[in-house]
This record gives structure tokens, sequence and C-alpha cells, in this order.
């Protein structure tokens, strides 16, 4: 049995943040919606979006946990959830290869698409610095990310461990020690931030007539 722990807390607090788009730079909202049509409605566009992420992600955990419980496997999270548990989990299924390969080109497509949201915010401004194309600052900064990230990581430094001063952590390399800050840490803290500086800046005004809202 998974019970709830000190660690549970700001990984369950982080996914939130992540899944549906705000944190670090607001990065999915801010970078789609700067090429959004101005007859998008932002309210509508919201609550849909929290209502279906979570609708999406509770029937997912309801699905997958069960078959990984059922087939004795370990249900840790990260990258050993998905490129190791599933994978075997999957495979003791009825078609099971064809379940696996429908999971992971699912699971591409929405890296892709978080991936397009986040590099975006650099590619856009490096473009204006440099002067550059935009093929070519997207391959440039793609390769970039692909080497510092699991390329290094889970070669010549897979055994530094940056967070082995904290309980819990000590057993991290260095790419879970950058999604567990990342997710966990700035996530949430920049959300907040974000939302401060929004509610401190944006007049109710500006943030009725943002939302199509019509005041009594």
């Amino acid at each position: 049995m998974v019970g709830l722990t000190a660690r549970a807390a700001p990984e369950a607090l982080g996914l939130r943040f992540f899944s549906i788009g705000v944190g670090i730079g607001v990065m999915i909202m801010i970078t789609y919606a700067a090429y959004a049509d101005s007859s998008l409605n932002l309210g509508t566009a919201a609550v849909g979006t929290i209502a279906g992420d979570t609708v999406i992600s509770s029937l997912a955990g309801l699905a997958i946990f069960p078959l990984v419980f059922a087939a004795g496997l370990d249900p840790a999270s990260g990258a050993n959830l998905m490129f190791l548990t599933l994978p075997i989990a999957f495979g003791q299924l009825p078609f099971g290869d064809w379940v696996v390969l429908a999971f992971f080109a699912l699971l591409f497509v929405a890296a892709l698409a978080s991936a397009i949201s986040l590099l975006e915010l650099l590619v856009s401004r490096l473009m204006l610095i440099a002067g550059s194309t935009r093929g070519k600052t997207a391959a440039v900064l793609g390769i970039c990310c692909w080497v510092l990230g699991p390329v290094l990581s889970f070669n010549l430094w897979q055994d530094i461990r940056p967070l082995a001063f904290l309980v819990g952590y000590r057993d991290f390399g260095n790419f879970g020690s950058i999604d567990v800050f990342v997710s966990n840490l700035l996530l949430p803290i920049c959300g907040l931030l974000v939302a401060g500086f929004a509610a401190w800046c944006l007049g109710l005004s500006d943030l009725v007539a943002e939302l199509d809202w019509q005041r009594g």
C-alpha cells in the first residue's frame, strides 16, 4: 500500500501545476495564448482545460496503478514507471505489444506539444536577438537540451547526486534532481508569483475584458 508522505505532497502539487500548464513562465498557457485568436474565450478555455485534465488524469490513474499492482511491479514515479514498469505491465495484457506501441505514440505527441511550448519562449527571444531562423534556433536549443539532459545525465554524470543532502532524494541522479527541483519547487513557486503579479498589475476592468465577463 502506498501512503501519503511528506515527499508525496510536493510531487502532487507540482504535477497539478505542470499538467494544467502553469508554473515556470506559465509556459504552455502564455506561449500558446500569444498565438491564439482574440475571439477565444479564456474563461471557457481555462475551465475546459482544468476539467479535461482532471478527468483524464483520474481515469489514467485508475487504469494504470491497478494494472501495475496486479502484476506485482514497483509503482515508482518518473522515468522508471514510464519506461520500465508500464511496458512490462502492458506486455502481460492481450495484444500488449500494440498497447505499448499506442501508449508511447501518444506519449510522444504529449511530449512534443510540451517541448514546443517550452522551447518557444527561448526560440522567439533568440530569433530577435541573433536574427536567426526559427528552424535553426529550435534545432540548436533542442540539441543543447538533449545533450545536457538525458545524454550526459545517464552517461558521464550518472554518478552525480546533487540532492544527496536531502533525505528521500539521496539516490536521485542529475536528471532526476533537475526534474524534482523544477517540478516540485520552481513550478508551484513561479505559478504563485505569476498569479500574484497578475493580480497586482492587472486591474479589474482589464480582467473582466480579457475573460469576456459582464460586470453586474
